[in-house]
């Protein structure tokens, strides 16, 4: 594995630094795809540990149908117990893969927080004066410290959890529409309503998690300016100045981590009603479709749990 600073677009880091502009999903793996030139085989195993993560947990429900409908209503405890030990092998491969993507992009994150943080120094000392002259040391510390490690967590865990929980909701969405189309659509119904809301609300849910990252690097850029002049401060007795000064950026540090932590949270209730809905939904026209003899008990059990495997990945 190497450990040399990969290169990064110098622009992108200046600008950052200075004042953070939005930038496109596409635009933002651009500019930080030179960082992990070094980790492709990383990557593309954990993506296949992934995928055979999520296949494994599609083949449950099948299994689990398979075993009532042939052989638990037939009362062949022989075939239960073949089928037992199938589905124990499936999710215990499963585990492996799962583990495996986990230890292979933790690797992947520490790398590039290692790269980045290499980069970004050797950026700074690039830099001319009017640039520090303009930011705030404790800002810089905390965009290389605090930002950068944020970036860390999305390569170590939410680049292939976003994509396993992806072709999960894939998977399972093809398997209700294939099962039963008038049920698989009912079930995915309440989908549509939290696709449109997320969509609508996504804006003012970055915009204030911005702010709280900009109100961390102030109350950082207090902390260093005030422990820098702490001899000047107590020789001219302005600790009360700078008190104020320190109070101020942490009352609104405290406001925006406030704001941004109701505006990551709002999402999750909705999701629980989406899935419970879902299952509402499932239940009474399953029950109805059973009564009729279009479907059975197993298959409304199957397809209950492939709602679960929809609806849980948009769940924390």
């Amino acid at each position: 594995m190497s450990r040399n600073a990969a290169p990064v677009n110098t622009n992108y880091t200046l600008s950052a630094a200075a004042k953070p502009q939005p930038a496109t999903l596409n635009a933002i793996f651009r500019r930080l795809s030179p960082l992990l030139k070094d980790e492709k085989r990383l990557v593309t195993q954990a993506f296949v540990a992934m995928l055979v993560t999520s296949a494994s947990s599609l083949l449950g429900p099948v299994i689990i149908g398979h075993t009532v409908d042939s052989y638990i209503r037939n009362g062949n405890f022989g075939g239960v117990l073949t089928f037992a030990g199938i589905l124990l092998a499936v999710y215990l491969v499963g585990l492996v893969a799962s583990y495996y993507q986990t230890l292979a992009m933790g690797t992947v994150g520490r790398t590039v927080l290692f790269n980045l943080r290499n980069t970004l120094f050797t950026k700074l000392q690039e830099l001319p004066l009017a640039f520090f002259n303009q930011n705030k040391a404790g800002d810089l510390i905390s965009r290389i410290n605090n930002d950068t490690d944020k970036l860390n967590l999305f390569f170590a865990q939410s680049l292939v959890q976003l994509a396993g929980n992806l072709f999960m909701m894939a998977g399972a969405a093809i398997l209700l529409l294939s099962l039963n189309i008038r049920l698989g659509l009912m079930a995915l119904a309440p989908a549509i309503g939290v696709l449109f809301l997320t969509r609508a609300l996504s804006g003012w849910v970055k915009n204030k998690n911005l702010k709280s990252l900009q109100s961390l690097g102030g109350m950082s850029a207090e902390i260093q300016e005030s422990l820098s002049n702490f001899k000047v401060i107590v020789a001219f007795n302005r600790l009360d100045y700078f008190r104020q000064k320190f109070d101020e950026a942490n009352k609104r540090n405290f406001e925006a981590s406030i704001a941004g932590g109701i505006a990551n949270g709002i999402f999750m209730p909705v999701y629980g009603l989406a899935l419970n809905l879902a299952q509402l939904l499932v239940l009474s026209y399953g029950i109805y479709l059973i009564t009729t003899g279009a479907l059975t008990v197993c298959s409304l059990i199957g397809f209950l749990l492939y709602v679960n495997s929809f609806y849980m990945p948009l769940r924390p």
